[in-house]
């Protein structure tokens, strides 16, 4: 087995690792999906992982691009944004609650360079592309 190959197969090892102590970390089923105090709603999110990138789709009806704020670090990302307008929503238990806003915070499940972070929003739909953080450099033997 080639140099190349192991690295390969340990990469993949360890991005399945990473994969499977964020399933544990975080359940989704755990998030509040909403912050009455607030006003903020938490939106849905599809995250998906390339070889080069972590691609981060949130769906934000009700907003412009104006009012969307998106700040990361090597390992997680915030995206908040205004609302043009206020949702109203009726509870189970007849209560109204009322959204002005939305707010998610994302772990991430690689590193990536946050200065060379990518956004566009289109549809009310934001889609952010990150990509992964490279550690090392090939050295050539002569």
């Amino acid at each position: 087995m080639s140099r190349d190959e192991t690295d390969d197969i340990m990469k993949e090892i360890k991005r399945m690792r990473n994969v499977i102590r964020n399933m544990f970390e975080s359940s989704p089923l755990e998030e509040e999906f909403y912050d009455i105090e607030r006003k903020e709603l938490r939106p849905l999110a599809q995250i998906t992982e390339t070889v080069d990138e972590i691609i981060i789709c949130v769906d934000l009806p009700c907003v412009t691009k104006e009012n969307i704020d998106v700040k990361s670090t090597e390992d997680t990302i915030t995206i908040k944004a205004e609302m043009t307008k206020c949702i109203k929503l009726l509870h189970y238990n007849k209560r109204e609650m009322v959204f002005e806003n939305y707010r998610k915070t994302i772990k991430l499940p690689s590193t990536v360079d946050p200065a060379k972070a990518q956004a566009s929003f289109k549809n009310g739909v934001l889609v952010v592309r990150l990509p992964k953080k490279l550690y090392g450099n090939e050295i050539r033997v002569e």
